[in-house]
């Protein structure tokens, strides 16, 4: 019975791995594109560190990445204060 689980093979994985990090792409948008949870996603990049030898990443990217992450913290943050102030209301 086939499951519709695709294999992917370690280079496949790197190789999904380079395009979101470079990309800046979300997590919702590359399991779409591939087929893969999103769960399966964090676990290839636990895995495979941003700095690992074998992503092989340019330093610029790594840069990049953390940067994109610093500059949506705040806007993370005012959501959520944002929504407690609503749930606040609503009790």
């Amino acid at each position: 019975m086939k499951t519709g689980r695709t294999k992917f093979t370690e280079s496949d994985k790197l190789s999904i791995l380079r395009e979101y990090y470079a990309s800046g792409a979300s997590l919702y948008s590359m399991s779409k594109k591939y087929g893969i949870e999103r769960g399966t996603l964090r676990y290839w990049m636990n895995k495979y560190p941003m700095n690992s030898e074998s992503l092989s990443l340019p330093s610029q990217t790594i840069e990049d990445v953390m940067a994109r992450k610093k500059s949506n913290e705040p806007d993370e943050i005012a959501k959520l204060q944002a929504r407690i102030k609503e749930l606040e209301k609503a009790l």
